[in-house]
């Protein structure tokens, strides 16, 4: 039996606070950053690559998501997914587009945004993911728009304060 041919992709879904929305990138052919791995690397160096090529910094954060399998008649894509996490200063040969202005993607790079959106949201509740999003001195005020441009809800200030507070997470500093 002839079997559909194969192939295997590495693609990162990138994530920054600008100061005032997350923001990712998206190709101008509407998918993701992504590459086939070379044969002598793993995969995790193929995201690492990925980003290389489109950035002068390294990320903040990198993190496997998701394997997505896709079969058709004739073949079989595998995609491994990654999320990265940058500073709001990283810069690179792509332009960065707020989560709201790429509503219209094909529909599997849609998927893979929204599960890693999904993935980031529910991260916030039991890690400090948010703070790789962050520069490295910012207010509490800046670090509540962020979980609330993250979450897309407003959160209630005392309780946000109380829980970052009380997360030792925070290391104070003498500017306001």
């Amino acid at each position: 039996q002839d079997s559909p041919s194969s192939q295997l992709r590495v693609s990162v879904a990138c994530f920054r606070w600008n100061g005032e929305a997350i923001e990712t990138i998206v190709l101008p052919d509407g998918y993701l950053p992504s590459a086939p791995p070379d044969p002598c690397e793993s995969l995790a160096v193929t995201a690492q690559r990925v980003v290389q090529s489109i950035f002068e910094a390294s990320p903040a954060y990198v993190e496997q998501l998701y394997t997505f399998s896709y079969v058709s008649t004739s073949a079989r894509e595998t995609v491994v997914t990654y999320i990265a996490l940058f500073a709001p200063d990283a810069a690179g040969s792509v332009n960065w587009q707020s989560l709201e202005s790429i509503r219209t993607l094909p529909d599997r790079p849609a998927m893979v945004m929204n599960y890693a959106t999904v993935r980031l949201r529910a991260k916030l509740e039991y890690t400090a993911i948010a703070f790789h999003l962050m520069p490295n001195a910012f207010t509490l005020a800046e670090l509540q728009l962020a979980y609330e441009s993250i979450l897309g809800a407003q959160l209630d200030k005392r309780n946000f304060r109380r829980r970052m507070a009380t997360s030792g997470m925070l290391e104070e500093t003498a500017d306001m």
